[in-house]
């Protein structure tokens, strides 16, 4: 490669959501651009994340509800099957599209595409440790990712275990799973193998979802519960034993009771994907858990390096990642210095069974901000129509809907926070979200006229006045 070809404009690492989002942009200015991967493109949530999950979920709702079709009159479907191969091919092979959709997009944006392990040699430039090949720039971007956390020595018999790329990885389902850790990848995962009739039992140290509204995680382990999946709280496993004839592996818990499984799912969070990158050896400043040090604009320590997504310590979404990227080229290359990132009020889904969403402050997030005696609450309990024609209980998953307000000196009883567990709320938040963003008070929510028959109608009937 020629030395004048060395040189460019924007060099992002990482051609993740965010990477592509921050080199795309950069590229519409006419910056001469290039992006360096050293898996495959898209990332964590094209590969190996919240796409083929989104895929599994799908298909783990359309088993759980054949177990209602006997309600609404359908027969014949008593002996339904799955052909998890076919579903791994086809779900393989759509990540497939759309990785090469993704190579088509760097492409027609003039973009070049660098395969390999990039590693600073100074703020300016970079290496790729593959081959030697060496790249400067005027300004560079770390959009890296994370990767799931599994310490080596977590445990004796870690290396028995899998993380959620393991997941993805599987070619036949086992019959058995242990799935360990009470966040969000625990809470999905868990479900989706047991609505593909694994005998799953999800392991929580602490809290589930800790970060959920409470009443909203009471529901969902209620639910759980009705679903038949195994719960056991306050546990953590201390060994993984394997056998080596049946390879069937034996978890002793710090309970002193042991579980066996096919499968050990080790669900506990991720970590920011930045220790090859040499960011010490330049001087650049590192949270306590490795994440690269940000300020509000995502400018590190060193002048002309940025970081945003997971490779930070700001919120691991996607949407998250993409924007944060935009807003950086936005304000290096086209001069709006007056972008910033808003990381207040940002709407969240976790795929449980069902779904959870959230945006805003908890009940007991608000209370501590705005005290309790300034924060009213409003609750819909209830069961989808969707589930009317079944007679069992057990069928039926109940729906908590949440609206949380403060009296404020500028709105009385302004929402700050919205909150939902049950079908459909996946696909409701996003606008709830807007009415949140907007600054709607409860009254705004009363004046507007139900849709009916619906879920989502339950948001403004919440002890509605008329006005």
């Amino acid at each position: 490669m020629e030395s004048s070809s060395t040189h460019y404009d924007f060099l992002v690492i990482g051609a993740g959501s965010g990477g592509l989002g921050a080199a795309r942009r950069a590229a519409m200015f006419g910056k001469k651009v290039a992006m360096i991967e050293n898996r495959v493109i898209g990332g964590t949530c094209v590969n190996v994340g919240c796409v083929p999950k989104k895929v599994m979920f799908n298909l783990a709702n359309f088993l759980e509800e054949t177990h209602l079709f006997a309600d609404y009159g359908v027969k014949g479907l008593d002996n339904v099957v799955l052909d998890f191969p076919t579903f791994k091919k086809n779900r393989d092979a759509y990540v497939s599209r759309l990785n090469a959709i993704y190579h088509k997009n760097v492409a027609s944006s003039n973009v070049d595409y660098i395969q390999g392990s990039a590693r600073f040699v100074s703020p300016k430039e970079i290496q790729i440790t593959d081959n030697g090949q060496r790249f400067t720039a005027d300004h560079v971007m770390i959009a890296s990712g994370s990767a799931p956390s599994i310490p080596p020595a977590l445990f004796p018999g870690v290396e028995h275990c899998i993380s959620s790329d393991g997941i993805f990885a599987m070619e036949q389902l086992p019959k058995s799973m242990i799935v360990v850790g009470g966040g969000y990848i625990g809470v999905e995962m868990s479900q989706i193998m047991h609505a593909f009739g694994v005998q799953t039992t999800l392991l929580v140290k602490d809290l589930l979802l800790g970060r959920v509204d409470q009443e909203i995680v009471d529901l969902l382990v209620e639910n759980m519960k009705k679903s038949g999946l195994g719960l056991k709280f306050s546990v953590q496993v201390s060994k993984v034993e394997k056998d080596t004839k049946t390879g069937l592996l034996t978890a002793t818990l710090t309970d002193g009771s042991q579980m066996q499984a096919e499968k050990i799912l080790l669900a506990l969070g991720r970590n920011p994907n930045v220790e090859a990158l040499g960011l010490k050896e330049i001087g650049i400043e590192l949270e306590k858990n490795g994440a690269v040090k940000v300020d509000d604009d995502h400018n590190t320590n060193v002048s002309g390096v940025y970081a945003i997504g997971d490779a930070t310590n700001n919120i691991q979404l996607t949407p998250v990642a993409i924007k944060a990227g935009r807003i950086v080229a936005e304000r290096v290359f086209n001069n709006r210095t007056d972008l910033k990132m808003n990381y207040h009020n940002i709407a969240t889904v976790i795929f449980s069974h069902p779904p959870i969403g959230s945006v805003g402050l908890t009940e007991g997030q608000a209370k501590k901000k705005y005290g309790e005696e300034n924060v009213k609450v409003y609750r819909s309990k209830f069961v989808n129509m969707f589930y009317s024609l079944s007679l069992t209980d057990e069928k039926k998953m109940g729906t908590l809907f949440k609206l949380v307000t403060a009296n404020t000196e500028g709105k009385q009883e302004l929402v700050v926070g919205a909150h939902g567990h049950g079908k459909g709320i996946d696909e409701m938040m996003q606008l709830v979200s807007v009415a949140v963003n907007m600054g709607a008070t409860k009254r705004d929510f009363d004046s507007s006229v139900a849709i009916h028959p619906t879920a989502s109608e339950e948001w403004v009937l919440m002890d509605a006045k008329l006005y």
